[in-house]
């Protein structure tokens, strides 16, 4: 009995209480799979099968018409029966021609019986055998299981499973997981055999996530067997993923100890393996991540789903910093993600810091990608290349502030319908606003007021726009020509809006001292105007560092 080939109206024929049967119809439909065998007698089948059954009929039950005898067979067809086994004693002596030519133009075998025959003896054998052929395909599975769970405590043992698969049902498989494999068995099985309808795709799962999907191209074989085959295969797969999960968690916490050290004091005992990396005289850089459920309050997951979801961002993040010629080690540190940078190609022509951007947008994409990642969002802040072990708190403390204009760019406003998307800031980028970072707000606040107050609280309450015509006169260089055109407006509306901008800041503000003035406090208003989503963020900013302060609305003290 081969269990792996579907049992089929073929294989029926073969049976000994069919040696006097024929085919008088759908001799192209034979390979039809049977999974069961039962008697009909009714006009309206279709509301007593499941689909897959051989029928057995007297035609006792139809109707005398060809009309009737027809429906009967269509509905048969529509509810995907595998075939119709007729005896032709008691009600009729042949098949209508139009039932025959209906039947092979759906390659629907239509089986029949010249003589009496016993369905009873005939359901009993077909039952018997398809129970049996299931209870062998049981055992099968289970010694199956045994062996693929075996292989799992193995080296290599993925690959070494999808052999076994392969091995099993003849037919090749093919793995694609998060960690970013593309594990093809037979080696020089073309991607594109997995294109075709007749592939199963399995999903693989680790701690009730998503994390891959186990393919087979059964080529027309038994798809349900090849399937619970399938279905072995991918749960020790999901085994070999948690034990990587396990080895790469109690890495990450050898990790978290010396980084915690190291970014607090500047010093700490390094592994071999860092130090051979991280050295004095080599670039290094600190990022700090923050991320968060989008909606937290539409998900349950438990905290050891959490820290899964974690270890497959902290995988995917090692694979998209390697292709760019960078070592990254990461830890949870404080109330966020701390990752120690460091550039292993000091020879390519692209700057350290340029590279670490684009290993940034490559992460964004692969999390926007993978269904179970894409709900959170993610905030970076990067700070700037320094050499000497010694300074990591300093630059430290650069991440974590531009982590801080990251979190606030990423999170929606309340009043603006905005997408959250990933951020990313550097600290080199943010220029004026370094300063600003580390400037307590009410310092900035009182100064916003007291330098632009009066235009902030006069576009307020008559919904102008003279903080905006000011700040583009001055990036204009002055240029009246120039504003109006970036404004899209006349210049009779421009000379106006002047006049109103001298009236509420005084004749001088056009001196070259007070328009310093007036330019540093425009930039500070959109700093703390930046800031205002901040509160919704999840970042805790070092108390040592700034103060933990909250960023109240751009203008006011």
């Amino acid at each position: 009995m081969d269990l792996h080939k579907p049992f089929t109206v073929e294989e029926v024929l073969k049976r000994p209480l069919f040696r006097n049967a024929r085919v008088a119809a759908g001799k192209r439909g034979l390979t039809r799979p049977v999974r069961w065998v039962h008697v009909l007698e009714v006009p309206n089948p279709s509301a007593f099968v499941n689909g897959q059954e051989l029928i057995l009929t007297t035609g006792v039950g139809l109707g005398a018409s060809e009309d009737s005898i027809l429906r009967f067979v269509q509905q048969l067809v529509e509810s995907r029966v595998s075939g119709l086994c007729i005896e032709l004693v008691q009600r009729f002596t042949e098949v209508p021609p139009c039932i025959l030519q209906y039947a092979d133009r759906h390659d629907f075998p239509i089986l029949v019986f010249d003589q009496e025959v016993r369905f009873i003896d005939i359901t009993q054998d077909l039952q018997s055998h398809i129970i049996n052929r299931h209870h062998q395909q049981l055992l099968a599975l289970e010694t199956l299981s045994k062996r693929f769970l075996q292989l799992t405590l193995q080296p290599r043992c993925t690959s070494q499973i999808l052999k076994l698969l392969h091995q099993e049902t003849g037919c090749p498989v093919r793995l694609c997981d998060d960690w970013g494999r593309d594990m093809i068995y037979p080696e020089k099985t073309a991607p594109s055999t997995f294109h075709h309808q007749e592939t199963l795709r399995q999903p693989i799962f680790a701690m009730d996530m998503h994390v891959g999907d186990l393919c087979l191209a059964h080529g027309g074989r038994d798809s349900e067997y090849m399937r619970l085959i399938l279905d072995r295969a991918a749960t020790a797969i999901a085994q070999e993923l948690l034990r990587r999960l396990s080895i790469e968690e109690r890495r990450m916490r050898g990790m978290q100890k010396w980084i915690e050290k190291w970014l607090s004091q500047g010093r700490s005992e390094l592994p071999e393996d860092v130090a051979s990396l991280i050295s004095d005289g080599g670039s290094l850089s600190l990022a700090a991540m923050g991320i968060t459920a989008r909606q937290p309050e539409s998900h349950d997951f438990d905290t050891e789903q959490e820290e899964a979801i974690m270890l497959r961002v902290a995988h995917l993040i090692h694979r998209a910093f390697k292709t760019h010629g960078l070592q990254v080690w990461m830890a949870p540190h404080e109330d966020k993600w701390a990752l120690v940078l460091a550039n292993q190609s000091p020879s390519s022509p692209s700057p350290m810091l340029q590279r670490v951007k684009k290993a940034f947008l490559d992460l964004f994409k692969q999390l926007a990608a993978n269904p179970a990642l894409h709900r959170y969002r993610c905030a970076v802040g990067i700070s700037q290349t320094f050499r000497r072990l010694s300074q990591a708190p300093r630059y430290w403390k650069q991440a974590t502030l531009a982590l801080q204009v990251s979190a606030a760019s990423s999170t929606p406003r309340r009043d603006k319908n905005i997408a959250d998307k990933p951020s990313l800031t550097l600290y080199d980028d943010l220029h004026a606003w370094q300063l600003f970072l580390q400037v307590d707000t009410e310092v900035l606040s009182a100064y916003i007021q007291n330098q632009i107050g009066p235009l902030l609280e006069y576009d307020r309450k008559n919904g102008t726009d003279l903080v905006r015509t000011l700040e583009t006169f001055f990036a204009t260089g002055l240029s009246k020509q120039r504003t109006a055109k970036v404004l899209y407006i006349h210049r009779q509306t421009l000379y106006y809006r002047l006049e109103q901008i001298s009236s509420l800041l005084g004749d001088n503000w056009n001196d070259p001292e007070r328009r310093r003035a007036l330019d540093i406090a425009m930039a500070a208003h959109r700093f703390l105007s930046a800031m205002e989503g901040l509160h919704s963020f999840p970042v805790q900013p070092d108390e040592k560092t700034s103060g933990n302060r909250k960023f109240p609305k751009a203008g006011q003290p």
